[in-house]
């Protein structure tokens, strides 16, 4: 999860001005995040250019999340000016704001006035449950801190179940979930009308992408109705009845004849998945010869083999942050802090590489104590990391003691 939902707790629901922080610094007993800090307010004074932000600044609510550990939203401010003067100074380890505009965005939720909402879908590498994760993530046991290859539901070392998996993604978890990004892309240009130019695409900063849809059509939209959509786009309580057959539990097929079915969207896409073709959107006896077919030739029941492509067609995203309304997300062109890479654009998602594109610039030679032996790839170069010391450029020393695979070595 890279974002916040708007349901309250103790430490959101308060008004937050910037100018009641007391944060001068992050944890002092702890070098990781003291470095970390330091490292992410280098780049933000020398990179801010790269954060993205639409005209309507002061009508948005902010969130930072700090090294200390709390968060704060309900922050608001003026211009982009004042936004990165604060992003600079406090060195936040996650900067959020919200798709929608409130007339009050700094007053607590029920007070805030709002005035819409872009549409924004989360996909995330986690949900594809890839075989290659299965072996390249590792897992973390709070108990014992081991660290060990692949993921575990249990350490194997003290057999506690107090284990944490950390996501290493590979470029064939980005390959899948590109083509999910793409699914996304096509089916709301082609099913409902939205411009590709509105269509922004970011790699999130650590195992997914974030798709941000600015349309005045979907701006006023109401949770409900974006929960529909995301019903449509998961493929959720289609009716079978709409390809123009039946198929009962015993898989006995019973046509729909004389309707006429137009050929698009999710009907167009399972009779294409099935080899089965409507003619003048109507049913054929070519239709009805090669329904025949599939039901005598195959071992799977139709209506499995419709299940199954139904679920490879939906779009793996999560519901949950399509449908909040009050949600504050990742800031563009901002770390993320489960990774050290930033969330950025994606101008061509097909050549995108977020190892390449997503580093960020800051180079100088530090030393990490690595707790795992592990091999990583940015900027087209290889390291292959050994447990104990190693002399790392900054941006990949980031990654690693963000992933909690190493620390930083402190001279004394």
């Amino acid at each position: 999860m890279t974002s916040f939902t708007s349901s309250p707790t103790p430490d959101n629901t308060k008004d937050h001005p910037i100018e009641s922080f007391t944060y001068p610094h992050s944890v002092q007993d702890d070098p990781n995040k003291i470095w970390l800090e330091k490292v992410y307010r280098k780049h933000y004074f020398n990179s801010s250019t790269e954060i993205e932000l639409d005209d309507y600044v002061s009508e948005h609510e902010f969130g930072f999340r700090l090294f200390d550990g709390h968060i704060r939203r309900h922050l608001n401010f003026k211009n982009k000016r004042e936004l990165i003067a604060s992003i600079i100074k406090f060195s936040p380890s996650d900067v959020f704001c919200s798709p929608a505009r409130y007339q009050y965005p700094s007053a607590s939720m029920d007070q805030k006035g709002w005035l819409g909402a872009d549409l924004i879908f989360d996909i995330d590498g986690k949900d594809l449950q890839l075989d290659c994760a299965q072996i390249h993530n590792m897992t973390f046991c709070k108990n014992c801190k081991v660290i060990e290859k692949g993921v575990q539901s249990n350490c194997s070392k003290c057999k506690s179940s107090l284990v944490q998996v950390i996501e290493l993604p590979c470029q064939n978890c980005i390959k899948n979930l590109k083509k999910e990004v793409t699914k996304l892309v096509e089916v709301l240009h082609e099913d409902f009308g939205i411009d590709k130019d509105n269509i922004n695409i970011f790699f999130s900063g650590n195992n997914g992408f974030h798709i941000h849809v600015i349309d005045d059509n979907f701006f006023r939209s109401n949770s409900m109705k974006r929960s529909s959509l995301t019903q449509y786009l998961l493929g959720r309580g289609y009716l079978i009845d709409n390809l123009g057959f039946r198929v009962d539990t015993s898989n006995n097929i019973t046509l729909l004849r004389n309707k006429i079915y137009y050929n698009r969207g999710w009907r167009a896409r399972l009779l294409n998945q099935l080899h089965l073709q409507l003619k003048n959107h109507r049913l054929d006896d070519k239709f009805i010869k090669k329904i025949t077919h599939i039901k005598e030739t195959n071992n799977l029941g139709i209506l499995d083999m419709i299940n199954n492509q139904i679920q490879n067609i939906s779009v793996k995203i999560d519901p949950n942050v399509t449908i909040d309304i009050h949600r504050i997300f990742r800031l563009a062109g901002t770390i993320n802090s489960k990774s050290g890479l930033v969330k950025s654009r994606c101008k061509d998602l097909n050549s995108f590489n977020p190892f390449t594109e997503s580093c960020i610039k800051e180079d100088s030679l530090v030393k990490v104590n690595a707790f795992v032996d592990t091999k990583t790839a940015f900027n087209g170069s290889s390291y292959k990391i050994k447990t104990g010391q190693n002399i790392l450029p900054e941006y990949v020393a980031v990654y690693v003691v963000s992933k909690g695979l190493g620390d930083i070595y402190i001279e004394k």
